[in-house]
């Protein structure tokens, strides 16, 4: 089996659709399926002994639904993509929430089995980039950065940045179009931000200093950052208020 051939495993209780799933990957070019399953226990077991590329779910199978088998999966083999297969739409933002390269809803076609399994491959070379993310240092005169998402990236304007903020393992990147969730650390992201717009006004939180409309103080040694045009706003404490001051050359503490 050639090295770019990609591996399949198909999971589905429905038996005529687990193998029409399965006939139509087998029509395409360097995609190999390698079992099928009819519950989640047995998907389980079978990627196990198979160790495959991918791996079509079904969200509703018997023994262990498709959303609890993925979250074991990922466990123990975290390299593995992920695209669910079901006819219930209500699922979809729980399966991306599980880092899904794709969420099919039935009947399904060749025409968009294609588009997951191109969606597959580029999450896959993006993975396998030589380049690492979380060296990388942006020039001053970039105008964009990228970040980790699931499966891939999201690359984002410098300028419509509002903050980004921790938020437990993850980090949140605010923007003027959407927020977005990234896996990459704080710390990472302020090394990447070579640009003198971007400071670190609190361990939580990195601002764009010209999304900034005012800084006013809001409790004992703290500031209180609002932004424009947005609702949301962030703490600033009172020693990175005094060094934020001195970085903008202002008169702004009285």
């Amino acid at each position: 089996m050639p090295d770019n051939t990609l591996k399949v495993v198909v999971a589905d209780d429905d038996e005529p659709i687990c193998n029409l799933i399965s006939d139509i990957l087998n029509t395409f070019d360097e995609v190999a399926v390698i079992g099928k399953a009819a519950s989640g226990k047995t998907l389980l077991e079978i990627v196990k002994e198979t160790s495959p590329d991918v791996v079509f779910v079904d969200v509703c199978m018997p023994e262990l639904d498709g959303l609890s088998v993925v979250h074991q999966l990922q466990e123990n083999h975290p390299n593995l993509f992920v695209v669910f297969v079901t006819a219930h739409t209500q699922y979809a933002a729980e399966a991306y929430n599980l880092d899904a390269a794709d969420y099919l809803v039935k009947p399904v076609n060749r025409s968009r089995i294609s588009r997951a399994l191109v969606k597959v491959r580029r999450f896959k070379e993006l993975r396998h980039s030589p380049a690492s993310i979380d060296k990388e240092v942006i020039p001053d005169d970039c105008k964009k950065i990228s970040f980790k998402i699931g499966h891939g990236i999201i690359v984002v304007d410098l300028e419509s940045i509002y903050f980004i903020e921790k938020a437990g393992k993850k980090c949140l990147v605010h923007t003027i179009y959407d927020c977005y969730e990234t896996t990459e650390k704080l710390s990472s992201i302020e090394q990447k931000l070579n640009s003198g717009k971007f400071f670190r006004c609190h361990k939580s939180f990195i601002i764009n200093t010209d999304q900034v409309e005012k800084i006013l103080p809001y409790a004992d040694r703290a500031y209180e950052v609002t932004f424009k045009n947005y609702s949301l706003k962030v703490t600033m404490r009172r020693e990175k208020f005094e060094e934020f001051c001195i970085m903008l050359k202002s008169e702004l503490i009285q």
